[in-house]
């Protein structure tokens, strides 16, 4: 019985030793030295980006990647699942100065998302020396967008409205956007430009009361954005909704009450 017991556990330990031996070869490709934290850059959600580093083509050159699911690595990794305990690993490549990644475009909000490339060189005609890490943290950001978020409606003439109107964003704080109005009378007015917004959304300002000044017509007020941006240079943001109508009925008119019975005074 005690034999068999301690065949039994030296069965286990063997089979636990060759799976960390496994694990090691497979995902832990670094070796153990000092770490270089590169200047964080910033990207957009959903880019393809290609990641070099400079160093002799004949050296060899590790790299790994946390990011999420779905993600796109050329070349494509050896092992790991993304996450920051066990990253995308490619493994030691010669002349594997150059990767390519296709983020994945997984949510529209103002929220970035923290990723990490790191890559090491090994030298094998100096004894197999491994330089520091390289390791830059990428922030991915959706990309730029504004969209009305309030339903157009109507009211009667002279009747309150329901107040300001929001605009939703998308993409990397600060943004600035440009709207133009036009009135009950059918005039549009100079644009309007908002900078410096910092949050998700932002409001126009709507009169507290709308008059139409026609009997017979229905007259509308109508807030149309015309540009958007987000912080980031170079990309004018997507309008997704672009106008905000509020429809005026024209002033009911009862008229003169009369009767059938009228007295006429004398002069």
């Amino acid at each position: 019985m005690k034999t068999n017991n301690y065949k039994k556990i030296t069965t286990v330990f063997a089979i636990m030793a060759i799976t960390m031996v496994s694990a090691n070869s497979l995902f832990a490709q670094f070796i153990a030295t000092s770490t270089v934290d590169q200047t964080p850059i910033e990207e957009r959600k959903g880019d393809l980006s290609t990641y070099t580093i400079a160093g002799p083509a004949g050296d060899e050159y590790s790299w790994q990647i946390e990011g999420p699911a779905g993600i796109t690595i050329t070349p494509a990794p050896d092992g790991g699942t993304g996450t920051a305990g066990d990253p995308y690993v490619l493994n030691y490549t010669s002349g594997l100065q150059s990767i390519t990644i296709q983020w994945v475009a997984d949510d529209n909000s103002i929220t970035s998302l923290v990723r990490n490339v790191s890559v090491q060189r090994k030298v094998a005609a100096n004894g197999d020396c491994h330089s520091a890490i390289q390791s830059m943290d990428i922030s991915l950001w959706s990309n730029p967008a504004i969209a009305i978020t309030d339903a157009d409606y109507s009211i009667c003439s002279g009747d309150a409205t329901l107040g300001d109107i929001t605009v939703n964003f998308t993409g990397a704080p600060n943004f600035a956007f440009k709207y133009k109005i036009t009135d009950l009378t059918g005039t549009t007015g100079a644009e309007q430009v908002v900078t410096g917004e910092t949050g998700a959304t932002a409001t126009i300002a709507i009169p507290a009361n709308l008059v139409n000044t026609s009997t017979t017509l229905n007259q509308t007020y109508i807030v149309t954005l015309t540009e958007m941006y987000d912080d980031f240079t170079g990309l004018l943001g997507i309008i997704n909704d672009d106008t905000f109508t509020i429809t005026v009925y024209p002033g009911i008119e009862t008229g003169d009450i009369t009767s059938d019975n009228t007295l006429t005074r004398r002069p």
